[in-house]
């Protein structure tokens, strides 16, 4: 097994800024697992956000062994420093082993220079698909509940994106693998989003079938099975593509009606799983973001060269930053697939005011403000 000096030295490059003291909290469902596995899934979250701090997006962890790393599966897209990593506290609480660790960062200047920005994110309806054994359990309001727990972790946890929750979207607004992206790139400028995320809950059947008995013996498993799509609604792109799943008994009388949005069903071992498994998608998807650029449109048009844009201090704009401005449009090909066309106008924008939502920009070149229209977008990587 490598020591975790020698692990971390293999993640270090050029450090060209001070060190800060950060700390993280891991977190892992017991579910059978036994302490020391459950430890193990609790240092690795705690050290993938480490990580995150430093400006690098880990798309994949390795496994930990008493708190060591091996190298085994550990993918780093983008350089990162970390000194000093220490294992500060850890303990079991219910269901659930936590492990906080502490280290030494040095933020450093990589691929993931967009990581210092929060994007705009919508989180869509889940989509839940029709199947027969959603009767057990009378599990119809699944999509909501889910809908809910998303957007609550995602406010808990998130750090490269704000969650935006529309509150008057239908369920199943979402219809995965349709790909409207007219559709996509609306509903994205109505809430000022720059990426979407659609959830199809694919299957929560059971594995036998459950009858209702008098003396309950044993328990069926249920499935959880959900795929994650997230899609660019700026380049009008699908930039993530994932299938998640999991089974765990279900402990619940055949006829019992189990409400999903009750605290008897995220109690239970089967929602404790889903649950779980919602902190790790959106644990992924703040991971992929890391890398991903802030992008937004010029809405509104104040002067002859000074403009409105929909991005602001939720985005961490500040004052005096620039901001690259293009011409963009889309050729719709076979299919009513989008394919992307952008011209820089020929000068950067800078920005003079800040408020929460939005900003006030002036063109750098003011010669080249004749160039800048309505809808135009604007980016920083």
């Amino acid at each position: 097994m490598k020591q975790l000096a020698l692990i971390l030295a293999l993640l270090l490059h050029s450090v060209v800024a001070q060190a800060e003291w950060m700390q993280a909290q891991g977190r892992s469902a017991i579910n059978g697992l036994g302490k020391q596995q459950a430890r193990s899934e609790a240092t690795q979250d705690a050290v993938k956000q480490l990580l995150l701090y430093s400006g690098a997006s880990v798309t994949a962890i390795s496994q930990v062994n008493d708190g060591k790393l091996t190298l085994d599966q550990l993918e780093v897209v983008s350089k990162g420093n970390l000194h000093n990593v220490q294992i500060v506290k850890e303990w079991r609480e219910g269901d659930h082993y936590y492990v906080e660790m502490g280290a030494d960062v040095f933020p450093i200047l990589s691929q993931c220079k967009a990581s210092g920005y929060s994007k705009n994110l919508l989180l869509l309806p889940p989509f839940l698909k029709p199947q027969a054994t959603i009767n057990v359990g009378q599990l119809h309001d699944m999509s909501p509940a889910v809908e809910q727990r998303s957007y609550d972790i995602a406010r808990e946890v998130a750090q490269q994106f704000n969650v935006l929750h529309p509150p008057k979207l239908p369920q199943n607004y979402y219809k995965p693998g349709s790909h409207n992206y007219q559709g996509i790139k609306d509903l994205a400028k109505r809430y000022d989003a720059q990426y979407l995320l659609g959830l199809e809950i694919e299957n929560i059947s059971l594995d036998r079938k459950h009858q209702p008995k008098h003396f309950t013996l044993s328990y069926p498993n249920r499935y959880f099975v959900v795929n994650v799509r997230v899609y660019n609604a700026v380049d009008l792109e699908e930039i993530y593509n994932k299938r998640y799943s999991l089974h765990t008994e279900w402990r619940f009388k055949a006829e019992k009606i189990v409400y999903p949005a009750s605290a008897e069903f995220w109690l239970s071992d089967y929602g404790d799983a889903v649950n779980d498994m919602l902190y790790s998608i959106i644990r992924d998807i703040d991971a992929l973001l890391a890398c991903q650029p802030l992008q937004g449109y010029i809405v509104r048009q104040l002067d002859e060269d000074r403009w409105q844009i929909n991005l602001g201090h939720n985005n961490q704009i500040q004052p005096g930053m620039l901001l690259d401005v293009d011409h963009q449009r889309f050729h719709w090909g076979d299919w009513q697939i989008p394919r992307q066309e952008r011209q820089p106008v020929g000068t950067a924008l800078k920005v003079e005011q800040v408020y929460q939502r939005n900003a006030i920009v002036q063109a750098v070149d003011p010669s080249m403000s004749g160039n800048i229209q309505l809808g135009d977008m604007v980016s920083k990587y």
